[in-house]
């Protein structure tokens, strides 16, 4: 399984259109979490070097994502990202996708489809680099 990567983020050649025309929903470039309650479907972006998060995106068919939270300890309860991302019955789908700068230039990896099969808490940084608990989810590739 491989992934797919733009070098842009809007327009006909970039991911936003490629994320559409995959989901049926449009991501928001600014959140990590895109919770799209009509569609039962969830967006999960990774921003590389993002300190007080910790994601692992080494092994594309098993990969580390932290939920909602810069500052302070993560609440798996928090009502606009973390609860529904959570709730089998409000999210049926979780995508993947990646912005990293390559250079001086962005780039987004499309990685795919997944599912959650387990999470843990772990002490790590917040915004502010005062130590708190964050959650991370442990994702498996169920599709490309």
């Amino acid at each position: 399984m491989s992934v797919i990567t733009f070098s842009k983020y809007r327009g006909p050649e970039g991911i936003e259109q490629f994320i559409i025309n995959k989901t049926g929903c449009k991501p928001f470039s600014s959140e990590g979490i895109n919770i799209r309650k009509e569609k039962k479907t969830a967006i999960l972006k990774s921003v590389d070097n993002t300190y007080f998060y910790d994601d692992d995106l080494c092994d594309i068919n098993n990969v580390k994502y932290t939920l909602f939270g810069r500052n302070g300890d993560q609440n798996e309860n928090e009502k606009k990202h973390n609860e529904p991302l959570l709730n089998t019955n409000k999210i049926q789908h979780i995508y993947l996708y990646r912005s990293r700068k390559n250079g001086n230039k962005p780039e987004y990896i499309w990685y795919g489809k997944y599912e959650i099969v387990d999470k843990i808490t772990k002490p790590h940084i917040d915004e502010e680099y005062v130590m708190r608990n964050i959650i991370i989810l442990s994702l498996k590739k169920i599709d490309t």
